[in-house]
């Protein structure tokens, strides 16, 4: 029943000049709307979304790409319920560039560029664990080689890392899986083609990375392709083209489409939103970013998708600027038409096995043996029942609020308990008439 929560990966580039691609690209209704900054400027940080709060670590905040810029150790959380940061415990290592994936009730920050003592980037093969729970850091199993800019994503109990740099071949198409709970990397088959800063994400059990790339070499050029990674067979598939070729963007997934925002095209940035629909196999548009921007990163909170920070490009043009928009809205009640005056029809009785109940008991039990009881409207727990199931397909989000109601509410204005997906062991409903 358990399925491991997919953490979301940030992912960037090397440079480039300020500009916006805005032909071709249609928009939807929904507008991006401003929250609360970041407490810092950050390029090429990595961001993930845990327990319904965003992590970001790392980055440079003083350059217009992540591999100049002074490397940080800085890890802060975003609190979309109080549009609010705090600051947590620091890495051990500071660094940009790197890619953070989740899995359980860890997040692992993995790669990336750190400055020697000269002040020089090179690339680290580090992989340090947060524990948010606990604020604090481990160590694990480092990689075989160094890279920065590479992509990441998580299918059971594996961390797919791909692509990026490293310091004697250069840009890779090298694809390493570390089995989290034995600590242990191991090779996988190559991306069929040598990607910096592409981007991942998983999805029902497989692996899409977009984008990336090509060459550090004039004249700079950028992946449009698609391709899909089954691990069971470790083969790597080409499905089809984005509408725009795409380095360094930032991604997210919500209910089976992946959204790609911005990035960079050749030596521009740019504000394009993609989405691919992987069941479809087919790329739309959504509406562009206020700012075009790359070294940015994406999560998806309750409905609503959140960019935050990233780079213009330039001497210094590093951001602490976070938008959001709604990717999922209320279903409007539609009030039936009013039918003809007839005589009503009594309703039958109910038979022994039909349900007349309006309220329910739930009963969570997690993994660790504890039980949790909520007193809820049959209507709530459907919701509960409509989150798991989603979650359990590979969407949605990785926590689930339990309205406690008035419960030993005491002086609180409200009372909530979230419940983390991979914790929940099994439930049970109990339903009775109010």
């Amino acid at each position: 029943m358990k399925r491991k929560f997919i953490g979301l990966v940030s992912i960037f580039i090397f440079f480039g000049s300020l500009f916006s691609i805005t032909s071709g690209f249609a928009e939807s209704s929904e507008v991006w709307t401003s929250k609360t900054s970041l407490p810092e400027a950050r390029a090429g940080a990595a961001i993930v979304e845990y327990g319904g709060k965003i992590y970001t670590f790392g980055g440079v905040g003083n350059a217009g790409h992540a591999a100049i810029g002074i490397k940080q150790k800085t890890t802060y959380v975003y609190d979309p319920s109080s549009d609010s940061w705090s600051k947590k415990s620091d890495m051990p290592t500071a660094r940009s560039a790197a890619t953070a994936a989740v899995v359980g009730d860890k997040i692992y920050v993995i790669g990336g560029y750190y400055d020697n003592d000269k002040g020089v980037a090179l690339r680290t093969p580090k992989v340090e664990v947060y524990s948010p729970d606990s604020d604090t850091w481990v160590t694990s199993t480092p990689m075989k080689v160094g890279r920065s800019w590479a992509a990441s994503a998580v299918v059971g109990d594996s961390i797919y890392v791909i692509g990026g740099a490293n310091e004697s071949a250069g840009i890779v198409s090298t694809v390493e899986a570390l089995n989290t709970t034995t600590e242990v990397w191991t090779t996988k088959t190559n991306l069929p083609v040598a990607a910096n800063a592409p981007s991942a994400v998983a999805y029902n059990g497989k692996i899409y990375l977009v984008g990336g790339l090509k060459s550090y070499n004039a004249p700079r050029a950028s992946y449009n392709s698609i391709y899909e990674y089954d691990p069971g067979s470790n083969m790597w598939k080409a499905k089809t083209n984005l509408l725009a070729a795409t380095e360094s963007a930032a991604i997210a997934t919500l209910n089976g489409k992946i959204y790609i925002l911005g990035g960079a095209n050749e030596t521009v940035q740019h504000s394009a939103v993609q989405i691919y629909d992987p069941l479809e196999n087919k790329v739309s548009s959504f509406t562009q970013l206020t700012t075009s921007r790359f070294q940015s990163g994406a999560a998806v909170v309750d409905g609503q998708l959140y960019i935050i920070g990233g780079s213009t490009g330039g001497t210094n043009g590093t951001l602490n600027t976070v938008e959001s928009i709604t990717l999922e809205t209320p279903i409007p009640t539609i009030e039936p038409t009013p039918e003809p005056s007839v005589t009503p029809t009594p309703l039958p009785t109910p038979t022994p096995g039909q349900s007349t109940a309006d309220r329910a008991i739930l009963t969570v039990t997690m993994n660790t043996g504890l039980e949790k009881e909520f007193d809820l409207s049959m209507e709530e727990v459907n919701s509960f029942i409509t989150w798991y199931e989603s979650k359990q397909s590979g969407s949605g989000t990785a926590s689930y609020a339990i309205n406690k109601h008035d419960n030993n509410k005491g002086p609180f204005i409200s009372r909530k308990d979230y419940v983390i997906f991979d914790k929940i062991l099994t439930f049970s409903v109990d339903e009775y008439s109010a």
